[in-house]
């Protein structure tokens, strides 16, 4: 019989957990005479009562494996660790705050069962004029402009999908520190199917995202998905080179030539000039902290503890 994994990542989500297990349940139910089914939830260092709901879980189902973490090691790091230690024919993930509904794991599945090795599900765009939601348009545009030739880009993926053993085979040959798991799991080009989901609004708990945790998430994207921007420093410090080794060779034939030429040194040139430098010191910058973080081969996680591991 072959087995489903069923992956979850949380931090503070006691009221959520108990939840989503019983949706999870009431979705596979109608598979259990066809499959395996296990279910992997990582906590993150939780400081409310999220592993002791946890707990109660695996107590009462054996296929509940839970991985507690020593400290916060960020949900990108987390979740990604989680499903490496999935053993299934295939792998879902899902986010433990309901944001993601466990409704979609039978199209999921129902698809796998068709031949597509990879089922994504794809968020509708927000109707809102929040800053946050122009500013993750506008990254999302950018990024389709500056992608690399064959880079695959697909607006409001989270991860939140379904992904066939081999594509997680595949996952576990690359040994990467800080993984961008969307990008590489397009990247890859496995059969895919997409389905599109009205994203419901969190009805407990907060989100955990803050501007810091998106700029990190969106400058992971950036620094994986395309070379464009470190590109375009480099031909704006050529041709800025270039030109102004071609004013320094007019100065001095004017001068020679007692010709009155005379280069203007406006305070606006000098801003724009300063602005470029600190643009291209911080572009390097981003590209330098993931080659970093290749060098470190620092663990994704540390765990605290396991449990209903055995065997």
């Amino acid at each position: 019989m072959k087995k489903i994994s069923i992956v979850s990542s949380c931090f503070n989500e006691e009221d959520n957990i108990p939840i989503l297990y019983r949706g999870i349940n009431e979705v596979i139910e109608k598979y259990i005479e066809r499959y395996e089914f296990e279910f992997i939830f990582i906590d993150n260092d939780s400081t409310d009562f999220s592993q002791d709901e946890l707990r109660k879980l695996a107590m009462d189902d054996k296929r509940v494996k839970l991985i507690f973490n020593s400290r916060n090691f960020g949900y990108i790091k987390s979740a990604y660790y989680a499903i490496m230690q999935a053993s299934g024919d295939a792998v879902i993930y899902l986010a433990s705050d309901l944001q993601d509904p466990p409704e979609l794991i039978a199209d999921f599945i129902d698809n796998w069962e068709k031949g597509c090795d990879v089922v994504i599900a794809r968020k509708y765009d927000k109707k809102s004029f929040s800053f946050l939601n122009i500013l993750r348009k506008f990254y999302y545009f950018a990024l389709d402009l500056m992608k690399d030739e064959g880079g695959n880009l697909i607006r409001n993926y989270k991860g939140f999908g379904l992904y066939d053993k081999k594509v997680i085979d595949k996952l576990k040959e690359v040994e990467d520190p800080y993984p961008y798991f969307r990008g590489s799991v397009l990247d890859m080009g496995f059969s895919m199917k997409i389905i599109d989901f009205d994203e419901p609004e969190r009805t407990s708990g907060f989100d955990k995202n803050n501007l810091v945790t998106l700029w990190d998430n969106g400058m992971l994207g950036l620094t994986r998905t395309t070379k464009v921007p470190i590109h375009i420093i480099t031909m704006i410090g050529f041709f800025g080179t270039v030109i102004t080794f071609a004013l320094i060779m007019l100065s001095l034939i004017c001068y020679v030539g007692y010709l009155n030429f005379i280069i203007p040194k406006k305070m606006l040139s000098l801003y724009f000039l300063m602005f470029i430098q600190i643009l291209s010191v911080g572009m390097i910058g981003e590209y330098l902290i993931m080659l970093c973080r290749f060098a470190e081969k620092k663990p994704l996680v540390i765990e605290k503890e396991r449990i209903n591991w055995e065997g």
